[in-house]
């Protein structure tokens, strides 16, 4: 009865197909794929529908795992597993990215893509840099790999600086080389008191998975004598705040990765050590229902990307209580 009902499932895929249905072709073929994990047809035509490459990986991956000699699922397997390592990468799934992407080069270390694509989602910019000289190997006109080798490069040089700035005020005394090829120790200028800091206002945990935004925002709160404390993503924030305690301000993008804005902000505010910490939400859109969903979840306050540090601190003046003092 199974295999009849498959095969009806099919019969009514292809009416579908017909009429330009996609959508319900898919839903069709999903179902003959439940009932029938090992139909190979059924799984070939999903290919062709489904709605992302990663479910165009998985039909894929699935008929090479009943039959490893579909030359046709052989010959897209890896084009569909790049286009779904790239999507996750845009996804800022970096985890599910840098796992296919590396599998695309395993079987070829040739694909100029993956070596870029693998670097955006590098675990450091060293890291980075070399998988973007893989690609220039490849491709010495590659203009996205001479882009980020820029790019890198200009992060490593600026990480350089901030660890050598400190080591060269507490190092030794400069020296100049003497007329005679000889050594002079110059002398250390006059150490000046620096005046007290002043106290901070309070702790401002900063939510975003970009790193740029984070330190935009970090520069102006703490320029407003904020401490701030930042995390990359919902459950590192969720962890900050156990290591730390309730904060004065939260400020939480919505769109991130695993545990959203949304369900940071509900589970904030279910919390009774910080259901009354003022929370600022922070996003890319500015739409009617993400500021509906931001009140149902509990936020104080809306405030739309790219941040204007002006808006930024009238937002937390109003809604922050040690701002306003």
């Amino acid at each position: 009865m199974t295999n009849v009902t498959v095969v009806d499932l099919l019969r009514e895929a292809t009416v579908a197909v017909r009429a330009k249905d996609r959508p319900r072709t898919r839903e069709l073929l999903l179902e003959a794929t439940r009932l029938d994990p090992r139909n190979e047809t059924a799984w070939q035509w999903l290919a062709g529908v489904a709605e992302s490459p990663a479910e165009a990986l998985q039909a894929l991956e699935s008929i090479l795992s009943l039959n490893p000699n579909n030359e046709k699922a052989k010959a897209a397997v890896g084009p569909v597993r790049l286009q779904a390592g790239v999507a996750a990468a845009k996804a800022k799934d970096a985890t599910t990215a840098r796992r296919l992407l590396r599998t695309v080069i395993a079987n070829d270390p040739r694909c100029e893509s993956a070596w870029v694509w693998l670097a955006s989602v590098a675990e450091s910019p060293t890291e980075a840099l070399a998988h973007l000289n893989r690609a220039l190997e490849i491709n010495p006109d590659s203009a996205p790999a001479r882009r980020g080798v820029l790019f890198y490069r200009a992060k490593l040089e600026a990480a350089q600086l901030t660890e050598e700035a400190p080591r060269s005020a507490a190092g030794d005394a400069p020296t100049v080389s003497g007329a005679k090829g000889g050594t002079a120790i110059m002398p250390r200028p006059p150490v000046r008191q620096q005046p007290p800091a002043a106290p901070s206002r309070g702790t401002v945990l900063v939510v975003d998975d970009s790193r740029t935004i984070r330190k935009l925002v970090a520069m102006t709160m703490t320029g407003a004598g904020f401490t701030v404390v930042e995390a990359e993503d919902g459950s590192a924030a969720l962890d900050r705040i156990r290591d730390i305690g309730a904060p004065a301000l939260i400020l939480l993008d919505i769109a991130m990765p695993g545990i959203d804005g949304y369900e940071v902000c509900r589970l904030v505010r279910r919390n009774p050590d910080t259901q009354k910490v003022p929370v600022i939400m922070l996003t890319g859109k500015d739409g009617f229902f993400d500021k509906i969903r931001g009140r149902l979840a509990g936020t104080n306050a809306y405030l739309a990307k790219p941040l204007k540090p002006d808006t930024l601190l009238e937002a937390v003046r109003k809604h922050c209580p040690v701002a306003a003092e």
